[in-house]
């Protein structure tokens, strides 16, 4: 019986390019300018997926964990995995401000948890970015709990980075389904049969959501007729 929705949280409750994308433009300047490599810009883009001004479905600005980015800077660039984490730091501040809510999203987890179900975040983000999201927009009446990317060594779509949080609650994977705009989303517990939803309100089109069992535009079409829209029977 499901009991608990897992919610990604970038591009499926939070507006993903009113961020990211800017964020992404500033710190690729930035690096080019302190590291002198105005030559490598456009790859360096590319390989993490800002592509035309756009992040890219599934790259690893859409889905990867702050680690990952900046370590994809240090093969340019010697300290550069450190100089990123200090940039980052540094803009945190104005990075949270901006902090959008997808419409319908704080309606439907209202709603969710008024059925009965406990929502879930579970993100690539930090512990400190998420914890910062919820507080800002008061979502801890809503929310049971986070897993977020630097709260264990396993990231989307791996299980595993869920199995803490499954024992502490006793929650199984059928008592659960997965809400997100990745394929890391669509993907995580695939084999185990965890089901998932996937939602086209971030940078992902139908053809990236990879195994997910229903996609919709965003989270505010989770209801049908008045009832959640993962029946029992899906899968």
């Amino acid at each position: 019986m499901t009991r608990v929705i897992l919610f990604d949280k970038d591009g499926t409750l939070l507006n993903y390019q009113k961020i990211w994308t800017p964020y992404a433009k500033r710190v690729i300047q930035a690096f080019a300018e302190e590291f002198d490599r105005h030559d490598i810009k456009a790859e360096l883009a590319y390989e993490l997926g800002l592509i035309d001004g756009e992040i890219a479905p599934n790259s690893i600005l859409a889905s990867g964990t702050g680690e990952m980015i900046q370590n994809h800077f240090e093969k340019y660039e010697s300290g550069a995995a450190a100089w990123m984490r200090k940039y980052y730091e540094a803009s945190l501040k104005e990075i949270l401000d901006s902090m959008e809510l997808i419409e319908g999203s704080r309606e439907m987890l209202e709603k969710l948890k008024g059925d009965g179900f406990e929502n879930v975040i579970v993100t690539s983000d930090s512990r400190e970015s998420t914890d910062y999201f919820v507080e800002k927009f008061n979502l801890h009446p809503l929310i049971k709990g986070i897993v977020a990317g630097d709260d264990v060594p396993y990231h989307k779509p791996d299980i595993r980075m869920l199995h803490p949080f499954m024992d502490r609650h006793g929650y199984d994977v059928h008592d659960m389904v997965m809400v997100g705009d990745n394929r890391s989303d669509t993907m995580l517990g695939y084999e185990e049969g965890l089901r998932t939803i996937g939602v086209l309100s971030g940078t992902c089109r139908e053809q990236d959501l990879e195994g997910a069992d229903i996609i919709v535009e965003s989270v505010g079409d989770l209801y049908e007729n008045g009832e959640f829209i993962m029946g029992e029977d899906c899968r």
